[in-house]
Formats: structure tokens, sequence, C-alpha cells
């Protein structure tokens, strides 16, 4: 049985082009030989029969690039337990879906949807990792169970807005805390959140005890800010006529900014990374910067798996190359005896 069948239709092909190499160089040289002298007059001008070394040096090529091109077909036979390892990583994206976050102010785009796809682009970059969702406003729930379904995360990704929560507001605190619930502490993977957010969070006591949490179960935070310094005025819907309304207080408009003070303070209280997304082009730089997140090496159990056998027509291989080296082109001539009757 061989893993890379096609590899000996092409062993083939190059034996078969490499025979008839042979076969053009042998009848050119007896072409040439012929043309020089007839072969009495031959035997007599080389004084000793024509060696096959050269014959078995050829041999032995064509029978070393035989057994490399069975080593690159891969051959296996049986089957043998061995130990799964990977680079492993349990991710939580908690995302902030409060109002604020339909804020038109990242190139003309709402927050929502530029941290939508920040964590869309993540995705692609997760082979073996596992993923949960957490939406957060002024309260908190889990939208995507901690799972390997990439398909079933995105799915739940893209109908992620805020009327999943009746109670506004930003509760930064709730969501740390309902990410840190959703790991498994007894696998030995690595931990991590990743919380996006513009920033306005109103329970600072929450908070603290959060922090406090996540320190003392060495769970890495990294925060990414969405949205402008400069903020924007908070759409809530539009009129009859197809005209924005924003929200508005004591007859003035509403503007929301970013405020990342407490999303930096987060990251580096907690040994995390904090990443801002103000633009198309910022946001780019921290869609690339979530690719390398840390993982820790784990045992996925153990798998029966075909035993490769590869490596004894490669070493077959290397040992008749070795002969052939040894093997010299060069006839011994032997001296003929001095003998004192020559003499006379």
């Amino acid at each position: 049985m061989f893993k890379e069948p096609w590899v000996l239709g092409l062993l083939a092909f190059t034996l078969g082009w490499a025979f008839l190499l042979v076969w053009v160089m042998v009848n050119d040289l007896r072409r040439r030989r012929a043309a020089f002298a007839v072969a009495p007059m031959m035997a007599r001008i080389a004084g000793h029969q024509p060696t096959r070394r050269p014959v078995a040096k050829w041999a032995l090529m064509l029978l070393a690039l035989v057994c490399f091109g069975l080593a690159l077909a891969r051959p296996q036979g049986g089957f043998v337990e061995e130990a799964v390892l990977g680079q492993a990583l349990d991710l939580v994206v908690a995302l902030d879906v409060s109002q604020s976050m339909l804020a038109p102010d990242v190139s003309n785009n709402t927050r929502l949807a530029v941290a939508k796809a920040l964590v869309a682009h993540l995705v692609n970059y997760l082979k073996q990792d596992r993923l949960a969702l957490v939406v957060f406003a002024g309260d908190t729930m889990v939208q995507s169970p901690l799972s390997l379904d990439k398909n079933a995360f995105l799915t739940f990704l893209e109908r992620t807005d805020p009327s999943l929560l009746t109670k506004q507001g930003t509760n930064l605190g709730g969501a740390i805390e309902t990410s840190l619930d959703r790991f498994d502490y007894t696998a030995s993977q690595s931990r991590v959140i990743l919380l996006i957010s513009d920033g306005e969070d109103q329970d600072k006591e929450r908070l603290e005890r959060a922090l406090a949490e996540a320190k003392r179960k060495r769970v890495p935070i990294h925060t990414v800010g969405i949205g402008s310094k400069e903020g924007s005025y908070l759409p809530v819907g539009r009129d009859v006529w197809g005209r924005v309304i924003y929200k508005t207080w004591q007859g003035e408009r509403v503007r929301t900014k970013l405020d990342d003070r407490v999303l930096k303070r987060i990251a580096q209280e907690t040994g995390g990374r904090f990443a801002r997304a103000s633009d198309i082009a910022t946001a780019r730089e921290v869609a690339a910067g979530l690719e390398d997140l840390p993982r820790a090496t784990i045992a996925g159990g153990r798998q029966v798996a075909p035993r490769e056998l590869f490596s004894l027509p490669l070493l077959a291989g290397f040992l008749i190359l070795l002969l052939e080296w040894m093997i010299s082109e060069r006839i011994p001539y032997e001296r003929e005896k001095d003998h004192w009757l020559k003499r006379i």
C-alpha cells in the first residue's frame, strides 16, 4: 500500500527514459568502436578484455533510483498507535452589542459591522481552536458555546445585533465574568478572551471583581477599541420619510466617542494586548495582529495510523549509492614477472 501512488507512475516513466538513454549510449559506443577498428585489431590495441564495471555501476544507480522512487511513494504496512499533539486555543469573543456600537464613525461603517469583520477574519486563522461568542450590553448572553464548529460560530456572529438584549448600556465586568465561565479549566489548553467594545463601562465595581478573577485564573484579555476619538451621533432609527433619527438628551443630539482608557487597563492588568480600530487601515492591522494569539502544545489523545515504511527503501538507496561509489572503472593491470630468461 502506497500513500502517494502517483509517484510510481512517474518512477516508471523515469526508468523507461533511463533505459532508453543507456541503450542509445551503448549502441553509439559500439558504432564508434566498429568505425575505429575491427574486433581482432581492437583486442590487440586494448590489450585486455572490455570491463563490465561501467555496466554494474549503471545498474546500481538505476536500482538506487528505484529505491528513492519507492520511498517517495511512501509505502505503508500495518498500523501503529501514536499520540496526537497540536497547538490549540480556547477563545471566547466578548462582543459589545450596545446601541453605541451602531455609531457610523469607522470610515462610514458602524462599529458593530467592523467588529464582525474583524472576528470573521480571525476565524480563518483558527484551525484546531475552539471558539465561543458572548454578546453584552447592559446584560450578557452566550450566543455560541465553546465549540470547534466554525460555521455555527460565524452564523451566530452574523445574526448578532443590539436587539438581542433589551437592557442597554456597557457592562464590561459582566462580559468578562460570563466569558470566564465558558472555559474548561481541567484541560491543559491556552485560554484567551477577546473583548471588543467602544469602552463606555457603567459598573466599575463589577469590573474590578472580574479583573481579579481573570488574574487569579491567569486568563489574558486582549481588548480591541472600536470607534474614533471624535465620535459620532448615535442613530436610533428612521422616520417615515427614511431620514435617520438620532438619540437626543435635553434637546441635544447624543455624541458617542471611543473611551479606550478602560480597555487599555484591562489588557495591561491581565497580560493581554490592546489595539484600536478607528478606520479601515487600523482595522486591518488589528486583524493581522490577532493571528498570532498564544497557543499551548496539547496532547489530544491517541490515534491509530498506518505505519510509514519509507525509511527502508530510502536507506537501501543510500547504501546502493555508496556501493556504486566504491566500484572503480579503472582496470587493475598486473605486471608480468621479470624472468631472467627474457633478458637473454
